[in-house]
């Protein structure tokens, strides 16, 4: 989660390259300071936190990782479909990082 926190607050804002390179080491230099930490375990893909998945699924809105992006992607096309039933039409293609961006705005509301 931690990785994902800083993933939010500043490798979103990152546009050029060498800065972004600039960002992984220092996150690969924090992650030394843990030697029980593996950084293929901290930065594995996808590195997408959330709380309505499991809200959706009739439990309690927990926030946590999203391991599979299938499963996200369909909540967010059930949830389209139920928008679409109830108030308008709105017709969105779900791909990879637009789920991802969702995902986002989501924890920016909450």
């Amino acid at each position: 989660m931690w990785a994902h926190e800083c993933h939010r607050v500043w490798l979103d804002r990152l546009l050029f390259p060498e800065d972004v390179d600039a960002y992984m080491n220092m996150m690969r230099a924090g992650i030394k300071q843990f030697p029980d930490m593996k950084e293929e375990v901290i930065f594995e893909e996808p590195l997408v936190y959330t709380s309505f998945v499991a809200a959706c699924k009739g439990h309690e809105a927990t926030y946590m990782s999203i391991k599979d992006m299938e499963d996200l992607r369909n909540v967010l096309e059930a949830k389209m479909a139920e928008y679409n039933e109830n108030v308008g039409s709105m017709d969105l293609v779900l791909f990879g990082i637009a789920c991802e961006h969702i995902t986002r705005i989501a924890r920016i509301i909450d």
